[in-house]
């Protein structure tokens, strides 16, 4: 550390800095140190706060502090709590953070500071809770209805019948990706009512039926993905390799090879092995590779633990021991196959088609490692819409086709975006910012296919 002050253990720092206390100068090395229940700090915009003793007290619960630990949280922090919190972060302020570890962001524009407003004075004045809706609950229930009776259908009525075991698999790998959509992705952003053993429970539940850890999802998704969003190097979405050469080349900083001018023929096939790649993926991250990209991982609390071990356990039971005691290991394994397909396309297609396009932008950050946009800002240009007035679309995309708000109010149930997209939409129109849309899923996707055709082309030059 650079200059500490009188009190290492840090305990009650502002009243410290208040009595004469040096202010302490932390690297980011310094503060990525500092990711443990005992000594967790945080940063935002800059300032460094201990919250190891409000850590228990804390709202959204302790393991979300844990996540956060260590790190600069301040797209996180602005995301997941109303304007008027960052008052209450005085108390803890510890010292001040003089390096960046990944692309920092502008203080908040007008555009950003108005959105805010209008979204949080929506609920407030209709008197809606954002993380709570009825609607949203009895959708959790049919799509978890059409698992089990898909599931147990295969298992108990047609388990040697493969012309009836091969449809019931497609239906069972569609449904299933709609956990990922909703349930999943809801308890992740913590959208799903303001409890955390509401979140962990549904996390466990959804690793049991489909065999990603929701742990290693936080890391990449909430932490990595929404913060720093197509910015190459920092968002684990968009992470490929030079050496070897990727699989796909989706960014110009790509060195392009000759199997590239194909790749929008062979890698949408491959997309059908998403979900095993996950959850082997999983294993990797936390025990070997101990970050997502760019993203560290803090140490796994024992509660962490545990539900990781539980679902992944969980879900060998699910897929494979209990259908083996119905079924042929033959047909276990075309089951498993077929339903993993379906689900694997349906996610990848649906995320693909919301940023890897080419009409969003892809932000570079300058020789400081900063990005000279506001990140509301960046949200938009770098999100694109599609098929947003379609109830249909809604459900079966988990309200991701309202991928801007979504970016800018992810703590939010996905109910809820069809109400905030048009807020979204005219504020973007008054003050000039970028909002991208598609009229229907089919574009979307297409976008995607089309930006995989663009980029395999050879004429298609690496940036510098």
């Amino acid at each position: 550390m650079v200059c500490e002050t009188g009190d290492k253990s840090y305990t009650n720092g502002f009243a410290n800095l208040r009595n004469g206390g040096k202010i302490s100068k932390f690297t980011w090395q310094d503060l990525a140190q500092l990711n443990t229940r005992g000594n967790a700090h945080i940063a935002i915009r800059g300032k460094v706060y201990d919250v190891h003793e409000f850590a228990d007290r804390h709202p959204g619960g302790v393991e979300q502090i844990l996540i956060g630990a260590g790190r600069d949280c301040t797209q996180l922090f602005d995301s997941y709590h109303p304007l008027s919190t960052n008052k209450l972060l005085e108390k803890f302020y510890v010292g001040e953070l003089i390096s960046n570890e990944l692309p920092v962001f502008p203080e908040p524009s007008k555009f950003h500071k108005t959105i805010r407003e209008r979204v949080e004075k929506y609920f407030k004045d209709n008197k809606i809770n954002p993380k709570f809706s009825i609607p949203m609950i009895m959708v959790y229930l049919l799509i978890l209805s059409m698992v089990f009776t898909s599931y147990s259908a295969m298992l108990l009525l047609f388990s040697n019948n493969l012309w009836a075991l091969v449809p019931l698999a497609i239906f069972h790998g569609f449904w299933s990706s709609l956990c990922e959509l909703t349930m999943l992705h809801d308890a992740s952003h913590f959208a799903i009512t303001k409890w955390p053993w509401v979140w962990n429970i549904v996390m466990v539940m959804n690793c049991c039926l489909n065999g990603n850890s929701g742990f290693v999802w936080i890391y990449q998704h909430v932490i990595g993905h929404h913060t720093y969003t197509n910015i190459d190097g920092a968002d684990p979405d968009i992470v490929t390799t030079d050496e070897p050469a990727d699989i796909r080349r989706i960014k110009t900083s790509q060195n392009w090879v000759s199997r590239y001018f194909y790749q929008h023929i062979y890698v949408p096939v491959l997309y059908a092995f998403l979900a095993v790649k996950t959850r082997l993926q999983d294993f990797s991250i936390i025990y070997f590779e101990k970050k997502n990209g760019s993203i560290r991982l803090n140490p796994m609390s024992t509660n962490q633990f545990i539900m990781f071990w539980t679902g992944k356990i969980g879900f060998c039971a699910v897929r494979y021991f209990i259908p083996l005691c119905f079924m042929s290991l033959t047909n276990t394994i075309i089951m498993n196959l077929i339903s993993d397909a379906v689900l694997s396309y349906w996610l990848a297609f649906t995320f693909q088609a919301s940023h890897v396009v080419s009409e969003v932008e892809w932000p570079t950050p300058d020789k400081d490692n900063k990005i000279n946009k506001d990140w509301a800002e960046l949200q938009c240009s770098t999100t694109q819409d599609y098929a947003t007035s379609n109830f249909i679309w809604n459900i079966t995309t988990g309200h991701l086709n309202h991928q801007t708000a979504h970016h800018l109010f992810p703590g939010y149930s996905q109910y809820h975006y069809s109400k905030i997209t048009p807020i979204v939409h005219q504020t973007c129109k008054e003050f000039g910012v970028d909002y991208h849309y598609k009229e229907t899923f089919t574009e979307g996707v297409g976008a995607h296919v089309n930006h995989l055709k663009r980029l395999g082309q050879e004429d298609i030059k690496k940036t510098q």
